[in-house]
């Protein structure tokens, strides 16, 4: 008679832990599995191996930003700001303007980007002319401009200028100011009213017969806004307003509106419905 077979020897309590060893094994395996793939692991291994690498998603603007690219025209348009800023005791407030100079023609084909600005010194009687700079390298679709150059007299009017120039661009909708400046006081007043800089543009220029670098300087309408306050306070800036067409809160109206509109709609049906009433009537036809 033949010897029975080993595994038929095994005792009850021994075949029951060797099943639960490899349930438990079996169990192990599949949750690892499951992991791995519902982790995105395969995925990647895959884009690796291919040599493609997953692009992150790109934060998208809001709406009022949109809208003001789709606003604003080829040639820039600042509209008409205006600052106000404490002067000595007992002398009048400091009244600064800056405006499109009454020489910028709107329609003329040479400068289809470019909008000369005057700088207005209000305060005076009668209000004097104190210098002038220009809007240039207009990308209205990606809300981007530039400041160019700026001759102003005064160093005391200067900073108040310039101010009232970035603060009605970012109210504009504009996302990236800059400044590319070639000389030591320009970078100071850049530096003093919030632009920061981005690199120096070596051997940008030959000015006479020297080679000259500049410095490139921008400000962010994120920048600004956080900047603002402590700039406004450093040059006694009592208060700033902006003339314009239009400004960044009036895109976001349409959409308000709306919402106005669909709540007031929503009211109308349930004061409709707690009356008995139909929400509306067709017409007779």
């Amino acid at each position: 008679m033949a010897p029975p077979h080993p595994l038929l020897a095994i005792q009850t309590p021994q075949l029951i832990g060797i099943a639960c060893g490899c349930a438990v094994f079996v169990g192990t395996i599949i949750t690892v599995a499951v992991l791995f793939v519902k982790g995105g692991s395969i995925d990647r291994l895959r884009a690796e191996a291919n040599g493609d690498k997953p692009a992150p998603p790109r934060p998208k603007l809001v709406d009022e930003l949109l809208e003001a690219a789709k606003r604003l025209k080829e040639k820039p348009e600042l509209g008409t700001s205006t600052v106000v800023a404490r002067t000595k005791k007992g002398e009048a407030p400091r009244r600064i303007i800056v405006r499109r100079a009454d020489e910028d023609d709107e329609d003329d084909p040479s400068i289809p980007t470019t909008e000369w600005l005057v700088v207005v010194d209000a305060s005076l009687k009668p209000p004097k002319r104190v210098g002038t700079l220009e809007l240039t390298d207009h990308r209205p679709r990606h809300l981007a401009v530039r400041i160019n150059d700026v001759k102003i007299r005064s160093e005391a009017i200067a900073p108040l200028a310039l101010f009232a120039t970035v603060d009605a661009l970012v109210q504009r909708g504009y996302r990236r100011i800059a400044w590319r400046v070639l000389e030591p006081t320009d970078a100071a007043l850049a530096e003093a009213t919030g632009f920061a800089l981005e690199g120096v543009l070596r051997k940008y220029c030959i000015e006479d017969g020297c080679s000259r670098d500049a410095r490139l300087y921008s400000v962010l309408n994120t920048e600004w806004r956080e900047r603002r306050p402590a700039i406004a306070a450093r040059l006694d800036i009592v208060d700033a307003q902006l003339d314009a067409a239009w400004t960044l809160k009036d895109c976001c109206a349409p959409s308000t509106n709306m919402a106005k509109a669909a709540r007031a709609a929503a009211a109308r049906r349930t004061m409709a419905s707690s009356s008995g009433l139909p929400a509306a009537r067709k017409k007779n036809t």
